[in-house]
């Protein structure tokens, strides 16, 4: 859920409350966007976080430690100079926008006590971040907005601060059940009841849209033309109710759950998503939002770097193919090659009946039995002797063209079953370390340029642990998440006895049943082979053919790639993946 008005309206009420009379300590920048504020206040010290990230724009308070650069920004410089020391008088919010407005008291290069406001603007792409001066006017902010940028309104230091132009949307303040019944009826028929709330009312967010028309109707996609007036009355009446309690500022924020990932949070309790998501009351908002968006921002890096790595594995991918289409055709033209010396050994025999300056030279093919005649383009330049020769050389050029283009067609194969798999584990990761150690991987083989410094003294190299699952036997089985895992499993983990899985000539991830001397339960090795087939590149697929063997059965040629290795003595199990299944055998 973005910081809509009521979110922003619920964060300073706790804010003010937490914050006011504090002193501001410390201020610092991680980056462009970010500002962190040490705050002692009511006997505890305090770190708020105020951001006009693009994305997504927030205030609240964090625990989350962040680094603090070397060289401060302009703008930080500014805060520190204005703020440091100052007390806040109080937080405020704007009028149902989304702005948050910071009074502190601070002392003047005179030594006159005045009133600064630090105003952050929660508005999408136009967020901000504003020092304003006593008299009004803009200290400095992180965006400037110029002629260039926009007309409507101008945010540069001098200039006085003036709010964002007002939605053209109905104040929900000024407004009673008649009224909200009146503004419903308005809308267009067809349209859903919570997009017209959305449209219509000020501070709405789509989550709150929905929220009070699930609340009045039990449904979330009723057009105004389905309801009746009684229905639209009860929608009107919920929307009374709900803008009575965010006027008297009486919320009951929540944060909401996917198994034990927060993946939304809101003002008050959310009922629309049913048993979808597990909702938790949380005591303040502004406190609880710092796991919220630590879970957005980790899966906003996985993101990026990700859909990067991917990028780059697919072009390397993409220009494996194209090199091993030219090398294929370097072969097939280098099959022709038997016709040049053919011809190089027909000129020597016929040399005799070649007269200088002769362009063909019909002979006979002795080579075969029914001594087929063979024409023979001579060059009248070149003496018997230097035509015969020339084609015994064109031959053996194309001789050694077609020996190197089979040796490089065999290494561009490597590279692209290489690279497939690490495109398969590209896109199973789980986590930033586990994308660090497959650039680390390609980094190491050449794939990847390494843009840091190399460091006189070597680096050891450490690989995290295979994903451990636990068979319905009591089993333990590892699966390795990437190249370098996968041979740290299968060469240093585990044992002759163990169990090896790999799907049959699809990329995939090593999978070992850790056997301690036991002997493995069918229902063991067929869900080994499950996850084999799910951490492969056929998740999606059904009847999966896996390969299975002992360890000891499994070696790796000198010089092979990260995770390619060889097998004997295997058998083959058809396997479907289900993520049901797999889910339950997810060690603790």
């Amino acid at each position: 859920m973005p910081f809509d008005s009521i979110t922003t309206t619920c964060v300073a009420q706790e804010l003010d409350a937490l914050l006011t009379e504090g002193r501001i300590d410390k201020i610092y920048m991680p980056d462009s966007y970010d500002i962190i504020m040490h705050v002692r206040a009511k006997g505890q010290n305090r770190k708020l976080l105020l951001s006009c990230n693009a994305s997504f724009p927030r205030v609240y308070l964090t625990e989350t430690a962040r680094e603090n650069p070397m060289t401060p920004p302009n703008f930080c410089m500014l805060l520190r100079k204005f703020l440091s020391g100052g007390k806040i008088l109080s937080v405020r919010q704007y009028d149902l926008e989304r702005i948050i407005e910071f009074a502190v008291e601070v002392r003047s290069e005179l030594g006159d006590i005045v009133v600064k406001k630090l105003v952050v603007e929660l508005l999408g792409k136009y967020s901000n971040i504003l020092l304003v001066h006593e008299n009004g006017k803009i200290a400095d902010c992180i965006r400037h907005v110029d002629d260039t940028v926009t007309s409507m309104r101008l945010v540069l230091p001098g200039l006085p601060y003036e709010l964002p132009p007002k939605m053209e949307k109905q104040h929900p303040f000024s407004c009673d059940k008649t009224q909200f019944f009146q503004i419903i009826t308005h809308g267009a028929p067809g349209k859903a009841i919570d997009k017209i709330l959305l449209e219509t009312i000020l501070g709405l967010s789509p989550l709150l849209s929905r929220e009070i028309a699930y609340r009045a109707l039990g449904r979330t996609d009723l057009t105004l033309a389905e309801l009746t007036n009684n229905q639209i009355y009860d929608v009107a009446a919920e929307l009374t109710h709900f803008f009575e309690q965010v006027k008297s500022c009486t919320f009951s924020p929540v944060l909401l759950y996917d198994g034990t990932k927060p993946v939304d949070f809101a003002p008050v309790p959310i009922t629309q998503y049913e048993s979808l998501y597990r909702v938790q009351p949380v005591a303040q908002l502004c406190e609880s939002l710092d796991s919220f968006y630590l879970e957005r921002e980790r899966h906003n890096k996985m993101v990026t770097l990700s859909r990067d790595m991917a990028k780059t594995v697919n072009n390397l991918i993409q220009r494996c193919h194209k090199k091993m289409h030219l090398q294929e055709q370097s072969v097939q033209d280098a099959e022709k090659r038997e016709n040049d010396k053919l011809y190089g050994d027909l000129i020597t025999a016929n040399i005799y009946q070649i007269s200088s300056g002769d362009r063909v030279l019909h002979a006979q093919n002795f080579y075969e039995t029914d001594l087929p005649e063979v024409k023979i383009k001579l060059d009248p330049t070149l003496t018997p002797s230097q035509n015969a020769q020339k084609y015994y050389a064109r031959y053996n050029k194309l001789k050694s063209t077609a020996e190197n283009a089979a040796q490089q067609l065999k290494k561009s194969a490597a590279d692209l079953e290489y690279l497939e798999s690490v495109a398969t584990a590209i896109a199973q990761c789980e986590s930033t370390s586990d994308l660090r150690e497959i650039k680390a991987e390609l980094t190491a083989g050449g794939y990847l340029k390494n843009r840091q410094k190399q460091s006189k003294r070597k680096e050891k190299d450490t690989v995290s642990m295979p994903a451990e699952y636990t068979s319905s036997d009591g089993f333990t089985i590892l699966v390795g998440k990437n190249n370098k895992q996968n041979d740290f499993l299968t060469l240093k983990i585990a044992r002759g006895n163990d169990i090896w899985f790999h799907t049959k000539n699809i990329p995939g991830s090593h999978t070992v049943i850790i056997s301690e001397g036991q002997e493995i339960p069918e229902t063991t090795i067929l869900e080994a082979a499950a996850l084999a087939a799910y951490h492969s590149k056929a998740r999606a697929s059904s009847n999966v053919p896996v390969d299975y063997t002992q360890i000891r059965n499994v070696k790796k040629p000198g010089g092979a790639k990260p995770g390619m290795v060889i097998y004997v003595k295997n058998k083959t199990l058809f396997v479907s993946p289900d993520e049901t299944v797999i889910s339950k055998l997810k060690a603790d």
